[in-house]
């Protein structure tokens, strides 16, 4: 639950909570809960910068979603550009778990792993692999018409 947001130079976006609702997290159907009592001083921060937007959505059938994390969005706040997630969502699937690993791939690519990027080369390689220039399909190869 973040207060407050401010850039605190060229390219860097930092969050903040205010003194009422420091510690708290809400949490939809269940009300407010206080981070530090359940899970320690170490689940909790006075401040974080803000290196990735999720946007949660409810999912729809016609709506285009990427697929291979190849097409990228961003989204500016206050003049800093960041990365922009917009994640369908539907009853069953497990939110918190999902967003986790967006946090945790956004971090292997600041890393220099984009796993990605490492599917597509390997898809490259198994297609010029099998074609060796060849046709990957020879669809008229039986039509004699």
């Amino acid at each position: 639950m973040m207060s407050s947001c401010h850039a605190q130079r060229e390219g860097i976006l930092l969050g903040a909570g205010s003194d009422v609702v420091k510690n708290y997290m809400e949490i939809r159907g269940l009300g407010l809960i206080d981070v530090r009592s359940i899970f320690g001083i170490q689940a909790i921060r006075f401040q974080k910068r803000v290196e990735i937007i999720v946007e949660l959505e409810e999912w729809k059938r016609d709506a285009e979603y990427t697929r291979t994390g190849l097409d990228h969005e961003f989204i500016s706040i206050l003049g800093v550009n960041l990365p922009h997630i917009r994640l369908p969502i539907f009853p069953g699937k497990n939110v918190t778990v999902i967003v986790e690993v967006i946090a945790l791939d956004y971090l292997l690519k600041q890393y220099g792993y984009d796993s990605a990027k490492e599917f597509a080369r390997r898809l490259d390689t198994a297609i010029n692999e099998k074609t060796k220039g060849k046709r990957a399909i020879n669809y008229f190869g039986h039509d004699f018409e």
